[in-house]
């Protein structure tokens, strides 16, 4: 290796020398910094509180809504409920039965149909007849399903006492039958 190589290469390897900087005394008003930014730290920190606390009072008011919502839909539940109940109660067969033989009507004996789609009558209808014997409303005042004063008898606003009507009723019905049949027997006589 020569020695202009050598020379190049330890010149390279040393550091510049730099001027060092000159040191200077701080003092504590070069050090705070701007008054301003403790007063936008806070101002920053109470706009956060105060979002935080406006979400949260509006959870709660959406909260209490809700509930009031489920409540109403929970009691709105049972009254349809109710209200199915008492449809279905009406629309028994017995209860359909009791209704028509206290508005006098009687059981047909053959029935006719429309047909709309031909614009035909299909069937002969004859005028229903009062039956001699047997009575629907007899057979509806009591079943198996329903005793005698139940709930569904109240709600429907006569009570006991429509039960006692009926059953007046059809027994002066029965007795009468009872009293027509005994005349026929002793006039045949």
């Amino acid at each position: 290796m020569s020695q202009s190589t050598v020379a190049t290469t330890v010149a390279r390897r040393a550091p510049a020398r730099r001027e060092r900087p000159t040191l200077q005394v701080v003092t504590p008003a070069d050090r705070a910094g701007s008054p301003w930014f403790p007063v936008l730290c806070v101002v920053l920190m109470l706009a956060g509180l105060g979002a935080v606390l406006g979400l949260n009072t509006s959870m709660a008011q959406s909260s209490f809504e809700v509930s009031a919502l489920e409540a109403r839909s929970a009691s709105l539940a049972d009254t349809e409920d109710s209200l199915a109940q008492q449809v279905n109660d009406k629309a028994a067969p017995q209860r359909l039965a009791l209704r028509a033989d206290e508005l006098g009507m009687v059981p047909a004996g053959s029935a006719a149909f429309i047909d709309v789609d031909k614009g035909k009558v299909l069937g002969v209808a004859e005028v229903a007849k009062a039956p001699d014997g047997f009575n629907v409303g007899a057979a509806a005042t009591s079943t198996a399903d329903e005793p005698s004063g139940s709930s569904t008898a109240a709600s429907d606003g006569a009570g006991d006492s429509a039960d006692k009507d009926t059953t007046k009723s059809s027994e002066k019905k029965s007795s009468d039958n009872k009293k027509s049949a005994d005349e026929k027997t002793s006039s045949g006589d």
